[in-house]
Parts: C-alpha cells; sequence; structure tokens
C-alpha cells in the first residue's frame, strides 16, 4: 500500500475518534485520562500525525463504546448512524400528522 494511502486511513480512524469521542461529549481530556495516556499523543492521532498500535486503538474504541472494526470503516457511516439515530430520536416525539407533514417538505424538497 502507498504512503499517501495509509496516510489517508490514519486520518479516517483519527476523525471517526474525533466523532465519536465529541458525540459522547468527552474533550481530549477526558479521553486520554480514561486510556490513561498523554492528551497530546492522542491529539496526534486523531489528527493522523502519529499511527498508535492495535492495543491502544483497542482501548479507544472500548472506551469510546464502538468496536475496534467501526474504526476501520469509512467515518461517513458512523457520521450517518449518529444523524439517522438522532433523526428518529426527534421523530418519535412528533406526532403523526406532524410527520406526514414533513415527509410531504422532504418529497417537495427531493423533487427540485
Amino acid at each position: 500500500m502507498k504512503q499517501k494511502e495509509m496516510q489517508k486511513i490514519y486520518e479516517n480512524i483519527g476523525q471517526k475518534i474525533r466523532f465519536v469521542r465529541k458525540a459522547k461529549k468527552l474533550t481530549l481530556e477526558d479521553l486520554a485520562f480514561k486510556i490513561n495516556m498523554d492528551w497530546s499523543f492522542l491529539a496526534r492521532i486523531e489528527t493522523g500525525k502519529t499511527v498508535a498500535s492495535l492495543e491502544t486503538l483497542y482501548k479507544i474504541a472500548k472506551t469510546l463504546g464502538i468496536s475496534l472494526e467501526e474504526l476501520f470503516k469509512n467515518v461517513d457511516d458512523i457520521k450517518n448512524k449518529a444523524i439517522n439515530k438522532e433523526f428518529s430520536n426527534l421523530l418519535a416525539k412528533i406526532p403523526q400528522k406532524e410527520k406526514d407533514k414533513i415527509i410531504s417538505i422532504i418529497k417537495i424538497i427531493l423533487d427540485k
């Protein structure tokens, strides 16, 4: 694998860690403390500037409540799951009549 391809993988893993960390409302310092790591090292992992060991990635994933496999999936997959979950939670609170209106609006937007 080319160096640029590997760098992109490291960056994607870092982006995913940052996204999940922030979604869980954890600071760099919070997560670093939980996994007994220096926050600046964790910051370098999140930016793809440092390559973390598999053991470190496992600790991070476990602490964030995701599988190690998810760290290697496309970053957009996790973002989409989070958005879909948030959308579902919001929709669950809306009466059916309002849901029907929302569906009508979405259909109008998609037709444009």
